[in-house]
């Protein structure tokens, strides 16, 4: 290559790299803009705080391009994040289909794919969990429960060969050393100790208290009551600690209150829920009656919305994260007041 190809090279590199900063600025105009829900004149609950993308959330969009242009790492980031489950207040892991388990760390400004040092395959994850050091993965692919702990070791795996078809979700029950694992293929959730002993199954196919038609996800309350994402029952039902079906809430709409396609769910410190919807694309709160409080979201690109949301979390201090699949990002908000 001749002097005046490099320096043309270079230079259409140099006007590549500008325009992806600019379009890096747009999005920081954007991430600059505030969100509130409800809108004015009523006081706001609920705000937009900032977005999870990956390793370019902590370095410069011509840096990262430079270093992919001389032949480095290419930056890991979200492709479709499905799960996320929150390992302290800086740390997160998200399942992903394209990169398969991520984990975020924003006290060291590090984001890594943990399968390139895990001693074994994490092919196709679905549902993630963390508690008491230990990561529970869902493998669609061994139709296992992969339990590693913080290095990214194999401790053990729950589960027989074939036991879980399609591990959807998985939710701890810290106080009582349990977890409850979702599999939409068999319309049950399985309750397991932390050591992988099994508790008790949860639910069959049908419409009736206590059966589901292809649930999405669980969360627990401080009371260690499980609240079941039905998802084409359209509703949640509630069960207490030994798996007894309680009561259920919701219904099929495609108005504020019911659902389209219910799919993840967290509680907040005050014990209210908080439902996604894949067809609305917000997650609406309700409180502990069921009843509606409010809804956050819409169909969008910008921070004010979601392109199917999967997964919903929320750590001690009332933040909400949701991972965005269709928009490649986590979006993280906090509760403002929600007694």
């Amino acid at each position: 290559m001749n002097k005046l190809s490099v320096l043309l090279f270079f230079g259409s590199a140099l006007a590549f790299a500008l325009l992806a900063s600019g379009c890096g600025s747009s999005r920081e105009m954007e991430s600059a803009r505030r969100y509130i829900w409800p809108e004015p004149p009523d006081s706001p609950r609920v705000e937009y705080i900032n977005t999870l993308r990956g390793e370019s959330d902590f370095s410069s969009g011509i840096g990262g391009f430079f270093n992919a242009l001389s032949g480095g790492a290419v930056a890991i980031k979200f492709s479709r994040p499905f799960d996320i489950c929150l390992a302290g207040e800086e740390r997160y892991y998200v399942t992903d289909a394209t990169n398969g388990v991520i984990l975020y760390d924003t006290k060291k400004k590090t984001v890594e794919a943990i399968g390139e040092r895990s001693t074994i395959d994490l092919k196709e994850p679905r549902g993630i969990a963390y508690a008491h050091g230990k990561l529970f993965i869902g493998l669609a692919s061994s139709k296992k429960i992969a339990v590693l702990n913080d290095n990214g070791e194999v401790i053990r795996a729950i589960g027989r060969d074939g036991k879980f078809q399609n591990p959807i979700d998985i939710v701890c029950d810290s106080l009582r050393n349990r977890i409850y694992i979702v599999d939409i293929k068999q319309h049950k959730v399985f309750a397991y100790t932390e050591d992988g002993d099994s508790l008790f199954t949860i639910g069959k196919r049908g419409e009736g208290n206590g059966e589901f038609n292809y649930p999405q996800s669980a969360a627990v309350d401080a009371n260690g009551n499980l609240y079941v994402v039905d998802g084409f029952n359209f509703r949640i039902a509630i069960f207490d600690t030994n798996g007894t079906y309680l009561r259920q809430f919701g219904s099929q709409g495609d108005v504020y209150g019911s659902f389209a396609r219910p799919k993840g769910i967290a509680l907040d410190s005050y014990g209210n829920i908080y439902v996604l919807d894949g067809v609305h694309q917000n997650f609406q709160i309700f409180n502990n009656a069921g009843e509606l409080l409010m809804f956050v979201g819409k169909f969008s690109y910008m921070n004010d919305g979601f392109q199917n949301p999967v997964s919903i979390a929320i750590d001690g201090n009332n933040r909400i994260f949701v991972t965005d699949n269709l928009n490649s990002r986590v979006q993280v908000f906090q509760l403002l007041k929600g007694d």
